[in-house]
């Protein structure tokens, strides 16, 4: 509801990352889920993105706990986490809201249960990953690696595509205008090259990039989102994130 007009997103919204999540776990039939959340609010906005999600694709949310330890987990974790996740009733998937990186480490592997973790760890929703690699994006991985000197993460792809779609459209309508490349960006006319097998364009009711978001380990890329049997009436990429219908934003005139 906040949503400025002259402010465009390249990077996804926490809502397309877990509807991405959501479509993967759907398409496994893995049904029952159980939540950890962590206390920052990064942590809190994407347990809200992932409580959405579940609704919306009719996933069920069996259980759910907030990460209640301050203590180092380095030796504790294996006595710890078994006791601290036996409560959740039978599920499939364990996920993790750990946006700053805190406890999801300790979780995996040290289960009450023995099942996959998904969300902030292990099976993670991302904008971007080193191990992205189809569609010629392990060029541009190479080529950021060798201009900066490390791996390229969802931040850098993120700067990387608002660039690219500015530099589109000044090729494109020859002005430096940004009233006029603002109309070119979201114009039918408009598509970005995101190396991710479809083109990337904005959503004319939030400014947001509509892309394909690829669900990612540390090794592999496992799936990309939008997976295979969730329509749209326009734009399958909308299936991820806030549709028109859906928004609170009113200052693109939607």
């Amino acid at each position: 509801a906040d949503c400025r007009a002259n402010l465009l997103h390249t990077i996804p919204s926490d809502a397309m990352r877990t509807d991405a999540l959501a479509q993967f776990l759907v398409q496994r039939r893995w049904t029952d889920v159980a939540l950890i959340s962590g206390a920052h609010p990064r942590d809190t906005a994407f347990a809200d993105a992932l409580r959405a999600s579940i609704a919306k694709f009719r996933l069920r949310l069996v259980g759910e706990s907030d990460w209640v330890f301050d203590a180092d987990m380095r030796r504790n974790a294996s006595a710890e986490v078994p006791l601290f996740t036996q409560d959740f009733k039978e599920h499939d998937v364990l996920l993790l809201a750990d946006e700053i990186g805190d406890f999801g480490r300790y979780v995996v592997y040290n289960t009450w249960l023995p099942r996959p973790v998904a969300g902030s760890e292990e099976l993670v929703p991302q904008a971007w990953a080193p191990v992205v690699e189809q569609w010629g994006a392990a060029q541009l991985q190479s080529r950021f690696e060798e201009l900066s000197g490390r791996e390229m993460q969802s931040e850098d792809y993120a700067a990387w595509a608002a660039i690219r779609s500015i530099g589109e459209a000044v090729t494109r309508t020859g002005s430096a205008e940004a009233a006029t490349l603002r109309d070119y960006i979201f114009s039918d006319a408009f598509e970005l090259a995101g190396f991710k097998g479809s083109p990337l364009s904005f959503r004319a009711w939030n400014g947001q990039l509509r892309q394909p978001i690829p669900i990612v380990t540390d090794r592999a890329v496992v799936a990309t989102a939008p997976l295979e049997g969730f329509h749209h009436q326009g734009n399958e990429l909308d299936t991820l994130g806030r549709d028109a219908p859906e928004t609170a934003c009113t200052a693109f005139g939607g």
